[in-house]
């Protein structure tokens, strides 16, 4: 059976076929969500600073929940708080059940709910179970089976601002010719001016973070080639070549000069992209170039993405052969096509649809497809997000809607509410 393992690698848990792991944008939790009955399993991990046996205590927050929900629903009877523990961990769990509303605005209301708690260490894992009152009973084997599987790992993880110190630390004192400053969230800045993304470095050390002294070595031991692999970086004429649009993650539209909005949460920036590192392109890079923002070289990394090598793209069909996805994958600028002049127009036309959703797990990756089947949504989302928490260089796990070929035709598309039950 297929393990899902949380970002911050605070538990795995193991769920059966019928259940898909949905994530959410900007969310540390993952909905296991049930195909024979539509409810769902809501997991959720925290992480505290240091160990505070009384909020960490696991009925405390199962009360915590009651008491919310008793706000919103007064008439519902004091659910029983069962203790117990298990393989080191505390254990708190409850069931209560209530009779959704029969009005349309109640339709999506569900009214059985199971919780469980666990904490051991630092870290609590909170588990929530919804469905319909009247499937209550009907996922609860095999939910059994996955609250089963959880495992609780309270070993401590760097976060980026650690990371990026301890690089630093290090740097220092292995090549301090080349350490002026320390790194601005995840960009470092090298003596000679040279901007090195250490993105892709710190997710690799989220997958394995026992090699992180390894990963870390050989990355500034690449140092000593930075800036041989392209021209000067200084010399826009001689860069312009190598300079290519990147899709990077927006927390707002306000954004500094060397990105552009795009899509809600998402923007486009720019990289040169050499033969053994990734340049960025930021603020003082721009005005190297006497250029005052990145609007002001955007014909210039159009004309380059229009020039990359076509890629060829993969399709999926349904048993009537009708194109159900086409992907582009593998490839270090695919999630930048979605730029292209005619992107909207030809993938309308190669899905027969006027609306498709997109998702951009990563930067060499853009899966397009139709939103008619709600099955099929849920599963090639699964997917999708399973391939952003799997990525070293994450980009988004937020699926947009496309209704047009405007920015202003896409949105944020909830798949949640996209759940359907077994025929």
């Amino acid at each position: 059976m297929p393990e899902y393992s949380d970002p911050e690698k605070n538990y795995t848990v193991i769920y059966p076929d019928g259940w898909l792991p949905l994530t959410h944008e900007g969310s540390p939790h993952v909905s296991l969500a049930s195909l024979t009955t539509g409810g769902y399993l809501k997991v959720e991990a925290c992480q505290f600073e240091k160990q505070a046996p009384e909020a960490l205590r696991p009925e405390r927050a199962l009360q915590s929940l009651v008491d919310c929900e008793k706000r919103s629903w007064p008439q519902i009877e004091e659910p029983v708080i069962q203790r117990g523990s298990r393989s080191g961990s505390a254990l708190a769990y409850m069931t209560y059940t209530r009779t959704e509303p029969k009005d349309e605005d109640h339709l999506a209301d569900f009214g059985h709910t199971r919780a469980w708690i666990f904490s051991r260490g630092r870290v609590q894992v909170r588990c929530l179970y919804r469905c319909r009152s009247n499937d209550a009973g009907v996922d609860d084997d095999e939910l059994d089976e996955i609250i089963g599987s959880l495992e609780l790992h309270d070993e401590p993880h760097l976060d980026t601002a650690s990371f990026t110190n301890y690089y630093f630390s290090l740097l220092k004192r292995q090549r301090p010719q080349l350490a002026i400053r320390a790194p601005e969230g995840l960009a470092l800045t090298l003596q000679d001016g040279q901007t090195v993304l250490l993105e892709h470095l710190y997710h690799h050390y989220l997958l394995e973070p026992h090699r992180m002294d390894e990963l870390i070595e050989s990355h500034i031991n690449l140092l000593d080639y930075c800036g041989d692999d392209v021209p000067d970086l200084k010399n826009y004429k001689q860069i312009k070549p190598l300079l290519f649009p990147k899709i990077f993650r927006a927390a707002s539209r306000n954004l500094p000069s060397h990105r552009v909005p795009l899509w809600p949460g998402i923007g486009i920036g720019a990289v040169i992209q050499g033969s053994v590192f990734t340049y960025g392109v930021n603020s003082e890079r721009l005005k190297n170039w006497s250029r005052d923002s990145l609007n002001d070289v955007m014909e210039d990394l159009l004309d380059n993405l229009y020039s990359i090598t076509p890629v060829a793209p993969r399709g999926l069909r349904n048993e009537e052969g009708q194109t159900q996805a086409i992907s582009y994958v593998d490839h270090a600028f695919a999630a930048s096509f979605i730029l292209f002049e005619d992107f909207y127009n030809t993938t309308s036309h190669n899905l027969s649809t006027d609306e498709f959703l997109v998702g951009l797990p990563d930067p060499s990756c853009v899966s397009c497809f139709r939103d008619d089947d709600p099955r099929f949504v849920v599963q090639h989302t699964a997917m999708l997000r399973w391939d952003y928490h799997r990525s070293v260089e994450r980009l988004t796990d937020a699926i947009y809607l496309v209704t047009g070929p405007s920015p202003k035709d896409v949105k944020p598309y909830d798949i949640l509410h996209c759940c359907p039950k077994k025929a």
